[in-house]
């Protein structure tokens, strides 16, 4: 909300002064259809103009958008005005998971409730803007005289609107619907780009089978009418739409590098995604008719920051744009659970639950792998779980929101319902491990084990022995996958402890649960690829910090501060070795892929010679050449690549 947002608060809505006015004596004419600003700016009410709201034409009493959308205040309670009638679409709080550890949703209620009087969210269904307790003029708020006051005012002096608008002319985040001739080129850009359907099919499935259920951007139902409808005419699909699909295929083409897009060029998707993942990200960065806080361009941006990181793109910094993105999503307002009267229909109501849960999973992902705290905490946010419910039953049209069914069943959103669960948990212990703290509480630790552990059991199985192979090998893929994400906070809880010297009792309780999750991650990777599930590419989350972890095990029992161990037998030491090359393996394939990560099989290659050279000092020899005979084989194998993919410098880049 500007300063100049003030002057238009009245205690009934738009002011009457925002309508052509029609003198008594003058000739009776029809009502007017647009209040003065659409009709001087020559707009006509209609789908191609919705900033113009079609005034009387739909009902709202000469409202027009124009003026509208800068009035929609909170109520009392932290909601908009009256769009709906009051408690259509929401949802009681009762019936979502609740959060565990420390906050509680009742505590969440009380304190929105209380300063619901000091926040203020603007616009309504894809298109919000929030302004939180802080800001300096939701002290509106407080003076319960001061809308009638405004509204008297300014109908003595009608001028004000007038001039208001002549000085400010793009008031409210207007932003120009006519598409700019870079626009146009760019979305003829993308419709170029899309590939042919055959392979769009096999991406785009893909991509809904295995990335979509863990992530909840977008919505099944609505993107693949969307998908047939672009097929059928392809002409009118909308730039926002082509992006999407783009960064889709981009997304999925992780799983499938090999597939062919261009058989006469030899030409892959994996070769294609990062001009995919480019011509997106310019798109998104030089379009100017997509709002920042919209839902579209919220949920392209999420998009575009998967497709970043399914290909290691730019990972120096996935961090600062994860925390960029989570950032414009509370600015948004995404962060702050919505009151029943605000102008957000029961579909995005959920939407907003999913994208906002989405971007901070990614968040502390990356925070976890960047070894920084993350960019939000269990008190900056309110919002409660998303439904578990299946795509199909959620619609743009529903005026309720889909009956809420038992975690017991598999649903499309069944991960991210159940992940909520154990979120503020997940993001205290990586706050814990990468915060400034001089020393670590062990009591801290082990109820942070505790809840862990309770997270784990709480998982279903969702084992249908009737269901086709396909419904069977989702149920894995997703129970392994959960499972995976929580051993992966048992590592970190773990590690402070785990490496402490001296060795302590403390610390032993500590490896051993180290231990076994780093075990238990490694594993649960090997299934789905022994499943084929997921390709040895794909499998990333906890890989490396497992393996390392290990080594670590390992190296503490055999090295020069020998201590205590569960290693202490060479068989076992040589079985969870075992699990770390497995590990290298999947690194090696993503090394040659992506041509991303060969520091980390560099020392990760390293520390298995050392290892095996201690274990096994007759054959020191024979493991330090095989460290480093894999290093220098797979340079050689990425140089030769280099070298096919990088054009000669003496030939031209273009034709």
């Amino acid at each position: 909300m500007s300063e100049t947002d003030l002057s238009r608060v009245d205690g009934h809505g738009p002011i009457s002064s925002s309508q052509r006015v029609v003198k008594p004596s003058a000739k009776k004419r029809r009502p007017p259809l647009a209040c003065v600003q659409c009709y001087q700016r020559k707009l006509k009410c209609g789908k191609e103009f919705p900033s113009c709201g079609r005034c009387l034409k739909t009902g709202n009493a000469g409202q027009c958008t124009y003026r509208r959308s800068s009035t929609e205040y909170l109520s009392a309670h932290g909601a908009l005005g009256d769009g709906h009638a009051r408690g259509a679409g929401a949802m009681p709080t009762s019936l979502r998971t609740p959060v565990s550890l420390i906050e509680t949703p009742e505590a969440s209620r009380i304190s929105s409730n209380l300063d619901g009087k000091m926040t203020h969210l603007r616009g309504q269904e894809p298109i919000t803007k929030f302004y939180g307790y802080s800001y300096p003029l939701n002290f509106y708020q407080q003076f319960t005289e001061l809308r009638p006051y405004i509204a008297r005012i300014k109908s003595e002096h009608t001028v004000i609107n007038t001039l208001r608008d002549e000085i400010y002319p793009l008031t409210n985040d207007e932003y120009r619907l006519h598409p700019s001739i870079q626009d146009t080129v760019l979305t003829d850009t993308l419709r170029r780009h899309i590939p042919i359907k055959p392979v769009a099919d096999t991406l785009v499935q893909t991509y809904l089978d295995k990335f979509e259920v863990t992530y909840r951007v977008l919505n099944k139902s609505t993107f693949m009418a969307g998908y047939n409808q672009h097929w059928i005419s392809p002409l009118p699909t909308p730039a926002p739409f082509l992006v999407q699909l783009l960064l889709v295929a981009a997304i999925a083409a992780s799983f499938h590098p090999e597939l062919c897009i261009d058989p006469a060029n030899q030409k892959t998707v994996h070769n294609q995604a990062l001009d995919w993942i480019e011509i997106a990200e310019s798109w998104i960065n030089s379009s100017t008719n997509q709002p920042p806080q919209s839902w579209d361009n919220l949920a392209t941006h999420c998009l575009l920051l998967i497709a970043k990181r399914a290909h290691y793109f730019q990972e120096g910094f996935f961090w600062t744009h994860t925390g960029a993105l989570a950032r414009s999503a509370m600015a948004a307002g995404y962060h702050r659970e919505t009151g029943p009267t605000a102008r957000i229909s029961p579909y995005y109501r959920e939407m907003r639950r999913r994208l906002w849960m989405a971007i901070v999973e990614l968040d502390l992902q990356a925070s976890v792998e960047r070894g920084m705290p993350p960019s939000v905490r269990p008190e900056d946010f309110n919002i409660i779980s998303p439904l578990n419910v299946d795509d199909d039953s959620l619609q743009q049209s529903s005026r309720e929101p889909p009956e809420d069914v038992t975690l017991a069943k598999l649903t499309d959103t069944s991960f991210q319902a159940i992940m909520y669960r154990s979120l503020n948990l997940r993001l205290r212990i990586c706050a814990l491990v990468n915060g400034c703290h001089d020393q670590e509480e062990f009591d801290q630790v082990l109820n942070f084990e505790e809840e862990l552990e309770k997270a784990l059991q709480d998982i279903p199985e969702w084992n249908d022995p009737q269901g086709n192979p396909r419904q069977q090998q989702a149920c894995s893929y997703v129970n392994k996958s959960l499972k995976i994400h929580i051993h992966q906070y048992k590592i970190l809880l773990h590690i402070p402890f785990s490496i402490q010297t001296p060795p302590s009792f403390k610390s032993a309780i500590c490896r051993r649960a180290r231990l076994d999750a780093c075990l238990k991650l490694l594993g649960h990777h090997q299934d789905m690829i022994h499943e084929g599930i997921i390709p040895s590419q794909a499998c990333r989350t906890g890989i490396l910090l497992a393996s390392l972890n290990l080594c670590h095990e390992i190296y503490t029992n055999v090295g020069p501060c020998e201590s205590t161990s569960i290693t202490t037998f060479p068989q076992i030491s040589t079985f969870m070795l075992t699990s770390v090359e497995q590990a290298l393996q999947i690194l090696e394939r993503k090394v040659i892929l992506t041509f991303h990560g060969l520091n980390e099989y560099y020392v990760l290659s390293m520390m298995i010679g050392l290892l095996k050279s201690k274990l096994f000092p007759e054959s020191r020899a024979t493991y330090d050449k095989e460290a480093g005979n894999r290093v220098v084989q797979l340079s050689k194998t990425l140089k030769n690549q280099q070298a096919v993919v990088q054009p000669h410098p003496d030939l031209p880049t273009e034709m």
